[in-house]
């Protein structure tokens, strides 16, 4: 038996089950609040105001403590998707209901302090190899949940033969946890409620019943957001060389927080792996966090210069972006198994962080989605997008997608999250593609 499953096996009392859960909410107030490195049981014997002795009657250790809070995370979102609200999750009109109470659930709970299964996936994935595995057993578990969904409908003569559970499954999955990461960064509803509208309307595209397939429009509000204009003269002065000092420590701290994760990178490790001084790091930045947007900054061009190189032209017809979608993989799978996307582990990190950082990481989606954005828009003035097409949703669906099933490809450790996620998009805006008949019909990408 592991130290995993030790707190677990054992049986308590009423009484001991509700202090033991008065722990875990603690434990995960205190992960969110203080991140992993500061993490320890001190500090959450303090905060449910229990002795040492009773933590270590509930828990072997730090990590059974923290892979417990896991497993009590995963129970709440499966609890939330088997509640009588939605039936039984196997009809449309389930699945509307689903889109509706996610984001009524978010407006209960904020865009903080609450241990959400993507932020504490953002927060821990890094940590251990074990407790990765308890997030992966998680997303199983919930992706098994929406196959048996999804099953049902099918036997139910709802969905058409070629619908895969499996796949649509992994598709929900994926795109809530992607839509999270959106709404938190920007601290807005409207990305949960653009992408649980491209989710159901996705579903629906597998509907048996021609009527059902009909997509539902997506809410037009939405604030647009104008990254904030950088102020070069406000910005410290340095030659050329210092420059390329700076930039070079940038590059250092940026690969170390892909590596270990922003709480597990200090000052000092980035000192010793870029071979620079203490004074040096002080010269150029101002404290860690003044490092960390400059990584995020950095990160946030190395995204944009991705999607503008050559081979991807604007980004403009099905074709450019189904080459987005092979070059993602191609060029960044390796990245995506070892470590997530390169934005979106830095984001799943600092989704707690402060307004100043939390509008980095907003700024750098919105000149993401700007692009696809753009791409989609000649398509609409072209007369190859049906007049129903919302480019800006279906930017949030392109992105969303790629996020999501990047976190769940590098926490599970396959590739199948990403592939189901981005063609789940990918064929989703070739649904508004205008035929020759002016059809729409099911791609096959």
């Amino acid at each position: 038996m592991t130290t995993a499953d030790a707190s677990e096996s054992r049986s308590f009392t009423a009484k001991g089950l509700a202090t033991r859960e008065r722990i875990l909410r603690a434990a995960a107030d205190v992960l969110l609040a203080d991140g992993l490195t500061a993490f320890n049981l001190d500090k959450v014997r303090q905060v449910a105001s229990v002795s040492g002795s009773q933590l270590n009657h509930y828990f072997v250790d730090r990590q059974d403590l923290i892979r417990a809070v896991v497993k009590r995370q995963v129970e709440i979102v499966l609890q939330f998707h088997r509640q009588p609200k939605l039936g039984g999750l196997d009809t449309f009109e389930d699945w509307e209901q689903w889109a509706n109470l996610n984001v009524r659930y978010l407006r209960k709970v904020g865009y903080r302090g609450t241990a959400t299964y993507h932020a504490l996936a953002g927060q821990l994935a890094k940590s251990d190899a074990a407790t990765r595995q308890t997030f992966a057993d998680g997303y199983w578990r919930w992706v098994t949940l929406l196959e048996d969904s999804f099953a049902r409908m099918k036997s139910r003569g709802l969905l058409i033969g070629s619908a895969q559970p499996r796949e649509l499954a992994l598709v929900v999955v994926s795109l809530h946890q992607g839509a999270g990461m959106l709404a938190f960064s920007y601290r807005q509803e409207w990305p949960l409620a653009d992408v649980t509208r491209f989710v159901v309307n996705y579903v629906r595209m597998f509907a048996k019943d021609a009527g059902e397939r009909t997509p539902r429009p997506a809410r037009k509000t939405r604030p647009r957001r104008r990254p904030a204009a950088v102020d070069h003269n406000a910005a410290p002065q340095f030659t050329a060389k210092g420059m390329a000092t700076r930039a070079r420590i940038v590059d250092g701290a940026a690969e170390l927080i892909f590596e270990h994760g922003v709480n597990g990178t200090s000052l000092d490790d980035v000192r010793r792996a870029v071979g620079v001084s203490g004074s040096q790091i002080s010269h150029y930045f101002t404290d860690k966090q003044d490092l960390t947007r400059q990584v995020i900054a950095a990160r946030t061009d190395f995204v944009v210069a991705f999607h503008t190189q050559e081979a991807l032209g604007h980004l403009d017809t099905l074709d450019s972006m189904r080459t987005w979608a092979d070059l993602c993989w191609a060029q960044g799978g390796e990245d995506y198994l070892r470590g997530g996307c390169v934005y979106g582990s830095l984001t799943g990190e600092l989704l707690e962080a402060d307004d100043v950082v939390l509008d980095d990481l907003a700024d750098g989606y919105e000149r993401w989605l700007q692009i696809f954005e753009r791409g989609l828009s000649a398509m609409c003035r072209r007369g190859e997008l049906t007049p129903d097409a919302d480019p800006r949703h279906l930017a949030v669906a392109m992105v969303a997608a790629h996020q999501g099933g990047t976190l769940l490809t590098h926490v599970t450790g396959s590739p199948e999250p990403f592939r189901a996620a981005v063609n789940a998009a990918l064929d989703y805006v070739a649904g508004f593609a205008v035929r020759p008949n002016k059809s729409r019909t099911r791609s096959k990408s």
